[in-house]
């Protein structure tokens, strides 16, 4: 086997070559071999040099007009681009032969091991790759593979396109190859992870986000993806969490176990999966979806930019030539809204240069339509600006009418149960330009476990901008009891043009109802933090008395031994303020997330659901919540689930505290969303060097607030001194109650 180190390209200059013995079971003497180079190259994008080994197929080096499909591969933690670890072992050379330089020696492939390498300083060793979990420096690694791809594809012999283009990885590089192929659909055609990281911060220095692989599915569409797990990996409990979503949402995403600790096992078989893929490439998409959590990205030819300060994700779904939807949330899938936020959005140069459209916008938050006509540009493309509401856009070239699904909602139960028929009712949006008549619906499913009971629905005809439910409801049930999502295909047919939309409805196992249960709605009790650690904390926010209220934070907590767990909790009562899109599933307003890394070195987090109820909720209204507690047993942790059921009480509480705020500029944005009957609010910056700031917010789109009405209150920040303050807000609620809550944090205002 032949290893060479050069630098700055692989037609730069031989510093050094290495010969390696082969051990038995690694290749033969008539075992072609693969050539591995050590080089590096100037990256633009970080302003800095960065390495890579290559792996060439034998025959590279001869004349030959040969090209090659490529495979990137993203390498863990405490490793380097060509330095393994001492918990993974040499998957480049050894293994007994199960190795990438074996594979690329026996096959037309080419392999780039990027580097990882995060320093912090300079001089610095750090082993923490890819700048993840911490986010620690201004480099953003996703950000250098199109970099990267393009350097390979100038100055290799590749097959410089998506359908010969893969990716894969081990651990930190695992979740780096699923991140990278999600954000890039557009740019590789598979992806492979072994025991990847379900979780990390990542994103922005300035406000990183944290980014879950299980709800990202819908990322993918185009891509074929592979996860290898281990029957003695650290890990493996998660992936199990994450493959209950992704094996019933993915057509295209298979598993392989191996009898193996954390590492590579089957490597040749992961390198014949995207082999096999470049063979046989799934086409572009019809119909995309892209969450993401960068400002500003591009996929699938659409450019996006906003001017988002904050933690989050810029959504697009049900992408076609004929409009998309768009919103802005904290979280997925069912975050809060962010409508603050303006999002500028190019479509792809799909249409007719010059030629005019009719454009539909609605808000599906607060139903305005906006209807104008707009010219495509000289490449062909379209061109929008909109707030971080859910918006449901219509593009046609001639008024056409454009029926999509705006949501739906849960009818004749409290939760969708396995086992129990769940009946759903359609609300359709005809987003077009004239009135949709003769509307044909259709339901299926492909899961033989799940039976569409009532599959036609009829609708009414739809004036343009205009909604209406399905005369039928949909009906349908789940034959696995421990399933955790259903989707469905819902085909929608209009003067002869056919729309066929998924559909992902979260379903509960039919489970008993959970015991030792406490409502916090404020009073300090010993909670479980980081799995085992124990400390007093008030999770809700209410008048304390164990009653859920109306307008109180009411997490349900689980007695655990000498403290309380908090957990996921999921409702479809309108009681319980939740997402607004129906489509998204029934997830509470507030989450929070408890890191577990200390504890089981995975990096992964436990999420704690904060309900907030209503203030209109009436007194004796009963809520059913199916509850979901994740229980340290390392590594495999234990899964309690149940039901629970509360009665309202009648005594109206004061908003909670706040949970976050931004300064951006001269701006103070305080989010207030949780809270019921907010009168007025009043930010009180605080320094020791210099004088009290008093700054009036409002929720009224002017002084600084960017959308009225949205609970994000916003003030004017006039002549400050700079330098660090602490913050503070006081709240006065609709009955004339007054209450100061601190923001966790310093905030540092910048000159005027």
């Amino acid at each position: 086997m032949r290893i060479v180190t050069r630098r700055r390209g692989f037609e730069g200059i031989l510093l050094c070559s290495i010969f390696f013995a082969l051990s038995p079971g690694q290749l033969s003497a008539q075992t072609p071999q693969a050539i591995i180079s050590d080089l590096s190259h100037y990256s633009q994008v970080f302003g800095e040099e960065r390495h890579y080994r290559i792996f060439l197929p034998p025959d590279y080096d001869q004349s030959s007009p040969k090209r090659y499909p490529v495979v990137y591969f993203f390498h863990a933690w405490g490793e380097r681009y060509n330095q393994p670890s001492a918990e993974i072992g040499d998957y480049d050379t050894g293994y007994n032969g199960d190795n990438i330089a074996s594979y690329v020696g026996a096959h037309d492939l080419i392999v780039v091991k990027w580097d990882g390498f995060n320093p912090r300083y300079s001089g610095d060793t750090y082993p923490r790759p890819y700048n993840i979990g911490p986010v620690e420096t201004t480099r953003q690694f996703p950000l250098y593979f199109p970099e990267l791809v393009q350097y390979i594809d100038a100055t290799y012999r590749t097959m410089p396109d998506r359908d010969h283009r893969g990716v894969s990885g081990v651990s930190m590089g695992g979740f780096m190859s699923y991140w990278v192929s999600g954000k890039y659909p557009h740019l590789v055609n598979s992806a492979s992870s072994f025991m990847g990281s379900p979780e990390f911060f990542a994103g922005p220095l300035a406000f990183p986000t944290e980014y879950v692989h299980t709800p990202m599915y819908r990322n993918y569409e185009g891509l074929r993806t592979r996860l290898v797990t281990g029957t003695q990996d650290f890990i493996r409990w998660y992936h199990r969490r994450m493959n209950a979503i992704w094996l019933f949402t993915r057509p295209y995403h298979e598993v392989e176990e191996f009898v193996s600790a954390h590492g590579t096992p089957g490597m040749g078989k992961t390198l014949d999966f995207h082999v096999n893929a470049f063979r046989n490439p799934l086409p572009k998409p019809d119909l995309w979806h892209h969450g993401d959590i960068y400002p500003e990205f591009d996929v699938w030819g659409y450019s996006v930019s906003s001017d988002r300060q904050q933690p989050g994700f810029t959504v697009l779904e049900d992408v076609s030539t004929s409009g998309f939807r768009s919103s802005v949330r904290e979280w997925l899938p069912g975050g809060k809204l962010l409508p603050s936020v303006t999002l500028t959005i190019a479509t792809d140069a799909l249409y007719g240069v010059g030629q005019f459209y009719s454009i539909s916008d609605v808000n599906l938050e607060n139903g305005q339509v906006t209807a104008y006509r707009q010219a495509a540009d000289g490449s062909g493309r379209l061109h929008f600006v909109v707030n971080g509401d859910l918006h449901e856009v219509g593009i046609s070239p001639v008024s056409d009418p454009i029926v999509t699904l705006a949501g739906w909602r849960l009818v004749g139960s409290a939760l969708t149960t396995n086992g129990t028929p769940v009946r759903l009712k359609l609300d359709f949006l005809n987003k077009g330009g004239r009135e949709a008549t003769g509307i044909a619906v259709q339901v299926q499913s492909t899961d033989p476990q799940v039976a569409v009971l009532q599959d036609s629905l009829t609708v009414s005809a739809l004036g343009a901008g205009t909604t209406a439910e399905g005369a039928e409801e949909l009906q349908f049930l789940v034959q696995d009891p421990a399933r955790e999502i259903v989707k469905l295909l819902v085909r929608i047919t209009v003067e002869g043009r056919v729309v066929v939309l998924p559909v992902e409805v979260p379903v509960f196992a039919d489970a008993p109802a959970l015991t030792n249960l406490v409502v916090n709605d404020g009073a300090t009790v010993t909670m479980w933090q980081r799995a085992v650690s124990i400390a007093p904390q008030a999770l809700g926010a209410g008048n304390h008395d164990g009653i859920v209220n109306p307008a109180e934070t009411v997490p349900l907590l689980l007695l655990d031994g000498s403290a309380y767990r908090a957990g996921e909790m999921f409702t479809f009562d309108p009681c319980v303020a939740s997402s607004s899109n129906a489509t998204a599933g029934p997830y509470v307003t507030r989450r929070l997330s408890d890191s577990w890394a200390s504890y089981d070195n995975v990096g992964a987090s436990v999420k704690y659901s904060l309900p907030i109820t209503s203030s209109a909720c009436p007194p004796g209204h009963q809520i059913t919540f199916f509850l979901r507690y994740q229980l340290p047993h390392k590594p495999e942790h234990i899964l309690k689930e149940g039901v629970a059921t509360v009665v309202v009480g009648g005594s109206v509480q004061p908003p909670p505290p706040p949970a976050l705020a931004w300064v951006t500029g001269n701006v103070v944005q305080v989010d207030l969303r949780g809270m019921s009957g907010v009168a007025s609010a009043t930010a009180i910056f605080r320094s020791k060097h210099h004088p009290t700031l008093k700054i009036p917010l409002n929720d009224q789109g002017r002084d600084g607030d960017r959308a009225a009405g949205d609970a994000l209150w916003s003030g004017l920040i006039m002549n400050p001194s700079p330098g660090t303050y602490t913050l503070s807000v006081s709240i006065r609620d609709v009955l004339g109650k007054t209450t100061t809550v601190t923001v966790s944090g310093s905030f540092q205002l910048p000159q005027p």
